[in-house]
């Protein structure tokens, strides 16, 4: 197994992939470099540890530095729930809409799914935030299971954008990957 749980003082939990400590984020949940990710399998993971990608992976593939992903595994099944903040800072926005237009699309794409949970939009004129939560089926390759994690993030920004773009939802059954490749 290349992947070991221990505890440490005051019960502390730690996390070894392939031998190197994975680090922690201020609220709890384990780094895990991309270079790392490819060598491993998604029931590798240990369940009820939380995860995030620290950098991208060997394929290229990461996150947007606002979009914040964690992952992990609830129980033995072989589906990893997932956990997407984005967060945005009012002075720095540069998108084509007005920011609040933009995550309200996205609000509006996610409420439209079912398989997404936990929606909350929040708007601020400094900080705005949207969350949201889904269960992704895990491939036996942890690589392409967060490729497809990734492409769901990526189709829910460009779906809201699209539908502000266009004006309609019309274009919405176009795309192909992530969430919506697995309803096909």
């Amino acid at each position: 197994m290349y992947v070991l749980v221990s505890k440490g003082e005051g019960e502390q939990t730690a996390v070894f992939v392939m031998g190197e400590c994975l680090k922690k984020d201020t609220e709890g949940c384990f780094l895990l470099p991309g270079r790392l990710i490819a060598a491993l399998r998604s029931d590798d993971l240990p369940v009820g540890i939380r995860f995030s990608l620290d950098g991208l992976l060997p394929s290229g593939y990461g996150l947007y530095r606002e979009d914040r992903v964690v992952f992990s595994r609830k129980d033995e099944a072989n589906t990893l729930w997932v956990e997407v903040t984005s967060t945005y800072h009012g002075a720095e926005w540069d998108g084509l809409f007005p920011l609040d237009a933009t995550l309200q699309a996205r609000r509006q794409i996610l409420e439209e799914k079912p398989s997404f949970t936990g929606i909350r939009y929040d708007i601020a004129e400094d900080v705005s935030t949207i969350r949201y939560a889904f269960a992704s089926r895990a491939t036996c390759d942890l690589e392409q299971a967060v490729e497809a994690i990734c492409d769901t993030v990526f189709e829910v920004e460009a779906r809201g954008n699209m539908r502000l773009w266009n004006g309609d939802n019309r274009h919405d059954e176009a795309w192909h990957g992530g969430m919506w490749r697995e309803e096909s």
